[in-house]
């Protein structure tokens, strides 16, 4: 079987997403825990890990695949979880 269209990105697992979710709002209502936080920080490199993975697939199938756009390119978006005042 031949996949013409670029490959599905990765997604965090349902249950990480909303945990990542409610932490930033959480973390964006002054009431996240130290704990929390570095739950949050580790969930946010693991989206992040995911994103570059994709771009890199992404960028690797436009380059072989004759059919894809010219000088497209894969988009990353970064995600900062807001800083907190103590």
């Amino acid at each position: 079987m031949t996949h013409h269209g670029p490959p599905p990105p990765e997604k965090l697992p349902a249950e990480k997403q909303e945990r990542l979710h409610e932490l930033l709002d959480r973390n964006s209502e002054g009431v996240i825990t130290p704990e929390e936080r570095t739950e949050l920080e580790s969930l946010v490199e693991e989206a992040e890990q995911l994103m570059i993975a994709n771009s890199r697939r992404l960028a690797e199938f436009s380059q072989r695949d004759p059919g894809a756009p010219t000088g497209a390119v894969p988009v990353t978006v970064w995600i900062k979880p807001e800083q907190v005042e103590s």
